[in-house]
């Protein structure tokens, strides 16, 4: 019997696999993403670690087909350069394994014959694409798996990607259960949309999609065949040279999906378009339209169905008369007197989601909290509200290394421990799980349990942005 037990604890031992960790750079073993991936030596659940350089042709090119992988950039965004080059007939990365988390890299340049050429092509199940940067490419991300999983996208810019046929986009998100959509910075589609989705559910929240002054995308955002939708809290400007009146589409190739519900909250929405305008184009046969507590400015027609439940939106043809902050530097905040203020209603909750804005916008693809005191204003800034075109000022608030691994430290004396909040990408607050030791003019944080990501530290009306390798 003991030899038995023996025998069997050797043989779970040895079933047990770890992660490993590789890094990719100039003077790695592996010297470039493409390397890597001709070796063919992942494993699910990896790391993969790419120092910040210039990857150039078939040397940014890769496959990754374990599961569960952590993709991320290392010392600053390294940058993916196709030069004309391809992948699997795809663009530059293919996501081939099921949820794999890419963050921090910049890709650009991916051109294939089908005129499809991505910066990363989803071919598994889900992933997790965060503080990227995609321009320059005939679709920043396309996905084409039928069932895709849930797909979360946060704190990253899309910028001129499209081939310039309407085809390709900054984003063009295939069928998926879910799409998360938040913080991000998407503009200049090449007439393309903006945002471009399928999925069953799309959550687009806190997002600045603009065409400014020179873009002309299709839409802003395409929801083509409809699903549960909520799009909440995002500054939304169509420029003079949009080829399409409508700002947001809403199943206008068919109501396909299910639970087609639609709700547009909290959202400021400016149109310059001269030639004709319509703010949200909806298909006929959606079962729920609420569109409530957002700012519709310049000309156009707000809504083409009946059926909407529309209250307390600002609306005026007149620009100017909304006191914006800085409306030409697109600086969307409300200036003291703006008729949006106080404007807005509480929503309550819809399928466990709040209605009631908690973050803003801040640009570029960062966010802030909404400090709504009394009464909600109607659009996506609160009067109160600090920034908006300017980053954080984290008042004298001092916290390294970011990115950080193990520890995180924080120096001012002034704070206690008690006051400190970390929160992760789901805005949950983890600061309980997390053991500290605390000194006189600092706090040190031992932050090991957590895994790899994307974090906000939270003292008083300060915040700033963490990055775990």
């Amino acid at each position: 019997m003991k030899t038995y037990i023996y025998t069997l604890l050797i043989c779970m031992t040895s079933s047990i696999t770890y992660a490993a960790t590789y890094q990719v750079g100039p003077t790695r073993t592996y010297t470039s993403p493409n390397e890597l991936y001709s070796a063919d030596i992942l494993q699910d659940g990896d790391i993969v670690e790419i120092d910040a350089a210039d990857y150039r042709g078939s040397a940014a090119l890769a496959v990754w087909k374990a599961n569960n992988l952590i993709i991320k950039g290392i010392g600053g965004k390294p940058h993916l350069i196709a030069e004309g080059e391809y992948i699997w007939g795809k663009g530059i990365w293919v996501l081939a394994g099921d949820n794999i988390t890419v963050e921090n890299i910049e890709f650009s340049g991916a051109t294939v014959p089908d005129k499809n050429g991505a910066g990363i092509r989803l071919d598994g199940i889900g992933m997790t694409v965060r503080n990227c940067y995609f321009h320059d490419n005939e679709d920043g991300i396309l996905t084409t798996n039928t069932f895709a999983g849930n797909i979360l996208i946060e704190y990253s810019e899309f910028d001129n990607n499209g081939y310039g046929d309407g085809q390709s986009h900054n984003l063009y998100i295939g069928h998926c259960d879910q799409l998360i959509f938040r913080y991000n910075y998407s503009h200049h589609a090449i007439i393309g949309h903006n945002l471009k989705s399928r999925a069953q559910e799309n959550i687009i929240l806190y997002n600045r999609i603009m065409d400014e002054e020179s873009g002309e995308s299709s839409r802003l955002i395409d929801l083509s065949i409809g699903g549960f939708t909520i799009i909440m809290g995002n500054i939304l400007m169509q420029g003079n040279n949009a080829p399409n009146k409508n700002l947001v589409g809403y199943g206008l190739e068919g109501l396909t999906n299910q639970n087609n519900e639609f709700y547009f909250v909290n959202n400021t929405c400016v149109n310059k378009r001269q030639a004709s305008g319509q703010f949200l184009d909806i298909a006929s046969g959606t079962s729920v339209v609420n569109v409530s507590n957002n700012i519709f400015s310049g000309i156009g027609e707000v809504i083409n169905v009946t059926n909407a439940q529309m209250s307390n939106n600002i609306i005026d043809t007149s620009i100017d008369d909304m006191l914006f902050l800085d409306e030409d530097n697109y600086d969307y905040r409300l200036s003291a007197d703006a008729p949006a203020i106080d404007g807005g209603t509480d929503m309550g909750m819809v399928n466990g989601y709040s209605l009631t804005p908690e973050y803003v916008y801040v640009h570029p693809t960062n966010s802030d909290n909404r400090d709504n005191n009394g009464l909600v204003d109607a659009g996506a800034y609160e009067l109160a509200t600090l920034s908006s075109n300017t980053n954080l000022s984290n008042k004298q608030l001092n916290v390294y290394p970011n990115p950080f691994q193990d520890i995180l430290t924080v120096t001012n004396e002034n704070y206690k421990k008690e006051n400190i909040m970390i929160v992760d990408h789901l805005g949950r607050d983890i600061s309980s799980s997390l053991s500290s030791t605390v000194d006189s003019d600092k706090i040190t944080i031992n932050t090991n349990l957590i895994p790899s990501g994307m974090y906000i530290l939270k003292i008083g009306d300060s915040q700033q942005k963490l990055i775990k390798l």
